[in-house]
C-alpha cells in the first residue's frame, strides 16, 4: 500500500514559504535545547581532535592524557576556524533573516 497524499517534499525549506512547527512561546526552549546540543557536538569534536592528535604523535589516547592535553597556538587556531565555520553553517537561516529584514529596513 503507497500513501500518494505526501508528494515529494522540498530537500532544503527556503523563503518566505519556509514551514513554521512552533508557536512563538516554544522558540525560546527549543533554542535553549538546540544551543545545548551545539555545544555538546562541539566539545565532543574538540576530544576527537585531541584523540587524533595524541595517536598521531603516538601516545596512548587515555581518559589521562585526553585530559592533560593543551592544544599549542597552531591547533587554537585550527580549533578556532572550526567553530567559526560550525557556528555559520548552524545559524546560516538565522543570519539569512536578520540580513533580509536590515535589507528591507534600510530600503527607501
Amino acid at each position: 500500500m503507497t500513501d500518494t497524499t505526501w508528494g515529494e517534499r522540498p530537500r532544503k525549506a527556503t523563503g518566505p514559504d519556509r514551514q513554521s512547527y512552533f508557536d512563538a512561546s516554544d522558540v525560546d526552549r527549543v533554542m535553549s535545547v538546540l544551543l545545548a546540543l551545539v555545544s555538546e557536538v562541539a566539545s565532543i569534536r574538540e576530544r576527537l581532535d585531541t584523540h587524533e592528535r595524541l595517536a598521531s604523535a603516538g601516545a596512548a589516547p587515555s581518559v589521562e592524557a585526553v585530559e592533560a592535553y593543551r592544544a599549542d597556538d597552531a591547533t587554537e587556531d585550527q580549533r578556532e576556524t572550526w567553530r567559526d565555520a560550525y557556528i555559520h553553517r548552524l545559524f546560516r537561516v538565522i543570519t539569512e533573516d536578520v540580513e533580509a529584514l536590515r535589507r528591507t529596513r534600510e530600503a527607501p
